[in-house]
């Protein structure tokens, strides 16, 4: 018998192992991932003014109201939507500030300028309105909903940036001239070549299609991804895929983060804008959906190992895992238990995730909880219940939350039993 022959798990590692390598060293899909991660702390920062301003409990919202001496809650709601618009509705242009900065740092070029020449395109590319006193910019224009322009020209605009710098096409100052004077002169013609071909786009665009860019490419390539990332049949998908990278020891959130991100981050925006406007929102799955209702899964192995647990190493592990799993951290358990390359949880490892995914959906297409708010755009961290209340301002948020883990619990159980009896006879032995 040949026991150097390679295992299903070997041969399946060492297919997927180039693939995740090649897609964590892209340096347009982790200059994604970089911009994305740049903009989650405003997302953050917005939420916490927006969850005071337009607070669950009616109550509070009253009592405020009192305590401030307004004439109602309008007044200072008001005030409080200053950082919104300041964080959130400006999505778009935080992603094509930080992914040109992030790109322009992978290919060893003027960052600085190629962050001030990508802000520029971006804004080119964005039509202002008219009004009487003359124009304006909409801001929505330049929102979440601007988030697959600001993706396009920031890597358009950077890459073409580097590329005539690349052949030398640059005012050239003596060696003596310091690198701040000199910096700001060489980038003169790069900026102006790449500024002057953003507005033929522009040009173009108007001409052929009587339209913007935004519209245009969240015509043609917008709306397509978002209804296949916005799709139950598609999140399951991406849960599957998610989880199947997991269990080979590959880092499936990242992989799938660049792509989902900017996606899942548009319809949270739909969302959020329609809750400010005292509006339903409509989008079942969003970037609240997927960080608080997707993603219960793992929990249900450290739960059914803290409930069944017989052999001291997974009560150990058990102790250990359950902690930092409160808020969302799962690599203890990963690692300890280990579910990773463990065929024996391969069934619940992979597809836990997607049974919930499923039962989340249904249960806000039911209206039996209400869709997230948008509001809340609270940190994937967040323990469970905290979350769903705040997320969907209901109640029923969080107890959909407990349904999901005790569906996650149930689905891991009989595999978690198998396993432990398996332990305890090699421990007695």
């Amino acid at each position: 018998m040949n026991h150097d022959k390679p295992s299903l798990g070997d041969k399946i590692q060492s297919t997927l192992g180039p693939f995740a390598s090649k897609v964590n060293g892209n340096i347009y899909i982790t200059s994604v991932r970089d911009a994305m991660l740049a903009y989650m702390p405003f997302t953050f920062i917005a939420s916490i003014f927006l969850i005071i301003a337009f607070f669950p409990i009616q109550q509070v919202t009253d009592f405020i109201t009192m305590v401030l001496r307004t004439e109602d809650a309008s007044v200072w709601q008001e005030k409080l939507l200053y950082v919104n618009n300041a964080t959130l509705a400006i999505g778009g242009l935080l992603v094509v500030i930080s992914l040109a900065k992030s790109l322009a740092e992978k290919l060893e070029t003027n960052a600085l300028q190629c962050v001030l020449t990508a802000f520029v395109s971006f804004l080119l590319l964005t039509p202002l309105d008219a009004m009487e006193a003359g124009t304006f910019l909409d801001i929505n224009r330049v929102s979440a909903q601007s988030m697959f322009l600001a993706i396009i020209v920031g890597i358009f605009s950077t890459v073409l940036y580097k590329k005539i710098e690349g052949k030398g096409i640059k005012i050239k100052m003596p060696a003596a001239v310091p690198p701040a004077v000199s910096g700001p002169f060489e980038s003169v013609i790069p900026s102006f070549l790449v500024i002057t071909t953003i507005w033929v786009i522009r040009l173009i665009i108007e001409a052929l299609f009587n339209s913007d860019a935004m519209t245009l490419i969240n015509g043609t390539l917008g709306i397509p991804l978002t209804m296949l990332g916005g799709s139950l049949a598609g999140m399951v998908v991406v849960k599957i895929f998610e989880q199947f990278l997991w269990f080979f020891g590959l880092h499936g959130t990242s992989i799938i983060q660049a792509v989902m991100d900017p996606i899942h981050q548009v319809l949270e925006d739909q969302n959020r804008v329609a809750s400010v406007a005292g509006e339903i929102p409509t989008n079942i799955i969003s970037m609240s959906f997927r960080n608080h209702f997707a993603s219960i899964g793992v929990v249900g192995a450290i739960i059914a190992i803290l409930i069944v647990a017989k052999s001291k190493q997974y009560k150990e592990v058990g102790k250990i895992a359950s902690v930092p799993y409160i808020f969302n951290i799962g690599e203890p358990a990963l690692f300890g238990i280990p579910l990773m390359l463990n065929f024996s949880f391969l069934i619940p490892f992979v597809f836990a995730n997607a049974v919930t995914t499923i039962v989340a959906y249904f249960a806000f297409y039911f209206g039996l909880v209400p869709i997230p708010t948008g509001l809340a755009q609270i940190p994937w961290t967040t323990p469970p219940i905290i979350s769903g209340y705040f997320v969907t301002g209901s109640i029923m948020g969080a107890l959909l939350q407990i349904v999901l883990i005790v569906i996650a619990t149930m689905i891991w159980l009989p595999f978690i039993k198998v396993a432990d009896k398996q332990i305890c006879i090699e421990e007695a032995q």
